[in-house]
């Protein structure tokens, strides 16, 4: 089956919803007036909450697949198969590994946090592999739709380890490649091409000399004894032809051509079931996976605000009249019925909890500084593993 990676363009702009919602302040009104009148509110977030952070998003105005017209993520049944792939994917990963650990949490994750903890959204569903919603706020319900950059996965055994321990690996089986790490950070105008889920990409770099582990569970089962071929390092031997091996080890996250995994989507989707309204923050909802979701809400007669800077896959299907046209209760309403603006969530949010917290403050519970960083990356992994185990 051929797999084809959706709406690598930009997506056409929407008109504003309502339709004096055309500057951010108005904007904020809108998503104000919106939260306002709901009684459990579900964020959906996805990539274009985290570019203030510095990682990249997919579809925007500066966005990988517009400004590098050669990207091309790895496909699950390619990493699984072709051990080429898993040595490009591991070798981009491995480059850029640092720089995934460095991001923090900017004002649009922190604001978030902040509204949950003031009762106006009832937690949230994210596209990202960052982890930077629960970095910045430990307690809040979070469902990662796509995974988690911060935790790998034997393919054979399902163990679940720490990245960091992974990476330290990595180093020691390929010095070559810590070598052009340190010339890379090193030398800030090298061309590099960095991609949203935290790999990096040289052109000109050939992958074939990277070498990987093997799940160390595996390599020590006595099934597996002779399938397993790795050489005097500890690497994994360099195979032949296509096919399934044991031992393979994969990032949490969900590749392209990767089903989700059955509980994450059950819990999405009893997201959805349980709240009143949607709110959807930095993404165009170009993959099905969320597009689905903000569709099912729809289809229950729940209400819908998209914040997000460029256009929104079918977004058509959420405010049609029923005759082709955005219906008179969005387009001339208050933003109570449904909002859709092209600013900056950070912005928006910040703005809509300042006025939340003025007229309604009796939703408030409690206040966090806006520079708060919550749970560190290990604990996020930790937690990541203790999930993944009790499943």
């Amino acid at each position: 089956m051929l797999l084809r990676i959706p709406y690598t363009t930009p997506l056409p702009s929407f008109p504003a919803i309502p339709s004096t919602a055309t500057t951010l302040q108005t904007a904020i009104t809108a998503v104000s007036n919106f939260l306002l009148n709901t009684r459990s509110t579900l964020v959906l977030s996805g990539a274009g909450i985290s570019v203030a952070s510095g990682l990249p998003d997919y579809r925007g105005p500066q966005g990988t697949y517009t400004l590098n017209k050669e990207y091309r993520p790895i496909f699950y049944g390619d990493f699984v198969h072709k051990d080429a792939m898993r040595r490009r994917y591991w070798a981009r990963s491995f480059l850029g590994w640092k720089g995934v650990e460095r991001v923090r949490p900017n004002k649009a994750h922190v604001t978030v946090g902040r509204l949950w903890e003031g009762g106006w959204i009832g937690g949230a569903i994210t596209q990202n592999v960052d982890s930077l919603h629960t970095m910045s706020h430990p307690d809040m319900p979070i469902t990662n739709l796509h995974g988690l950059l911060s935790t790998v996965l034997c393919l054979t055994c399902r163990t679940h380890s720490e990245r960091p321990p992974f990476q330290k690996e990595l180093h020691r089986l390929n010095p070559t490649w810590s070598e052009f790490l340190e010339k890379m950070r090193s030398t800030p105008d090298m061309p590099i091409k960095r991609g949203p889920d935290g790999d990096i990409e040289v052109p000109g770099v050939k992958y074939e000399s990277f070498r990987y582990p093997p799940c160390q569970t595996c390599l020590k089962n006595s099934t597996f004894h002779g399938m397993i071929r790795i050489d005097g390092d500890g690497a994994m031997k360099r195979i032949e032809g296509d096919g399934n091996v044991p031992g393979i080890v994969k990032p949490t996250l969900v590749f392209f051509g990767e089903n989700l995994r059955d509980e994450i989507k059950k819990e999405a989707e009893g997201k959805v079931d349980a709240a009143d309204s949607v709110l959807v923050i930095g993404s165009s909802l170009a993959t099905y996976s969320a597009w689905r979701l903000v569709k099912r809400a729809k289809d229950q007669g729940k209400k819908v605000a998209i914040v997000n800077l460029g256009g929104v896959r079918g977004e058509d299907a959420f405010w049609d009249d029923g005759e082709g046209k955005v219906a008179a209760k969005y387009r001339l309403g208050d933003g109570t019925d449904g909002v859709r603006v092209e600013f900056d969530a950070g912005d928006v949010l910040e703005g809509a909890l300042n006025i939340l917290e003025r007229i309604d403050g009796k939703r408030a519970n409690r206040k966090v500084p806006l520079d708060s960083l919550g749970a560190s990356r290990r604990d996020i992994e930790l937690r990541e593993i203790e999930i993944a185990t009790t499943k």
